[in-house]
Formats: structure tokens, C-alpha cells, sequence
């Protein structure tokens, strides 16, 4: 059985290769299969693929949404909220970000706004790469959260 770092509801355990929850907050048991559906490999290597509950997300992998997970954390859920449900700053939940695209999120990311968004990109705080990045994981649905916050 793999060891698994962190479980957002159970799904990272699953995503593992484990048919039982690891993460400690539970032993929930699933059949291999049904744990084999929620995540798999990428077609372009050999790195686990984040899967959402949504399938127009855009893809991601597990450790893509892991470091988005922390960036989010770090830079932007003092204003978006933990859950991404707003706070000072606008919600950024996949209702509205999907129907905005990457690229529009990536330019908002970048360039920032008059009203208080940070140019994260501009003033070198995020690189392409880590914008792409966050494009795309808000247009994930938000992690949960063992407190089933």
C-alpha cells in the first residue's frame, strides 16, 4: 500500500492506488476499480492527474493541484477566502471561473485590477508558469476540507 501525504476527501488515497482511506481521518473502503476511476496517469507521462468532480476543469496533475493548493493558501485566501467563497475579494468558485476561461483568469492573475487585485505576475511575485497554474486550479472545484468545510 502507498503512502499518502495529504487527503482532500479521501480522494488522494484513492488516487494513490490505495482501496482503503490512509490519511487517518477514516478507513473507508472502496473496490480498487472505484478508486482507480477518480484520478489515472497522463497520457504524456508517468505523473498522476488531478481529477475533478467537474469535467470541464481544465487538467491538471495531483502535484500541480497540491502547489496551487499551497500558493492559493499562501498569496490569496486572505482575500478569495479558504473556500474560495469570497471574502474582500470577489468569489472564485468554478460557477464563475469556468465560465471565464484561463485566459481571462491569467490576465486577471498577471495584471491585477484598480480595485485591490495584486499583479502577481508584472511585479514578479508569480512566473508564467505558477499563473497558468492558478488559472487553472480555480476552475477546480476548492478542496475538502476534513471539517467538511
Amino acid at each position: 500500500m502507498q503512502k499518502n501525504v495529504r487527503c482532500f476527501g479521501h480522494i488522494g488515497c484513492f488516487a494513490a492506488g490505495n482501496a482503503e482511506c490512509i490519511c487517518g481521518g477514516c478507513r473507508t473502503r472502496v473496490a480498487p476499480e472505484v478508486g482507480a476511476h477518480h484520478a489515472g496517469k497522463s497520457p504524456v507521462g508517468e505523473a498522476m492527474m488531478h481529477k475533478n468532480s467537474n469535467a470541464n476543469a481544465p487538467a491538471m496533475t495531483s502535484a500541480e493541484f497540491d502547489q496551487a493548493r499551497q500558493i492559493y493558501f499562501e498569496r490569496c485566501a486572505g482575500c478569495h477566502g479558504v473556500l474560495r467563497k469570497g471574502a474582500t475579494g470577489k468569489p472564485l468558485t468554478p460557477d464563475t471561473t469556468l465560465t471565464q476561461g484561463t485566459d481571462y483568469l491569467k490576465a486577471f492573475i498577471s495584471n491585477g485590477t484598480p480595485g485591490g487585485m495584486p499583479n502577481f505576475l508584472t511585479s514578479g511575485d508569480m512566473t508564467e508558469q505558477e499563473v497558468d497554474m492558478m488559472a487553472r486550479y480555480i476552475q477546480q472545484e476548492p478542496p475538502v476540507h476534513r471539517n467538511g468545510g
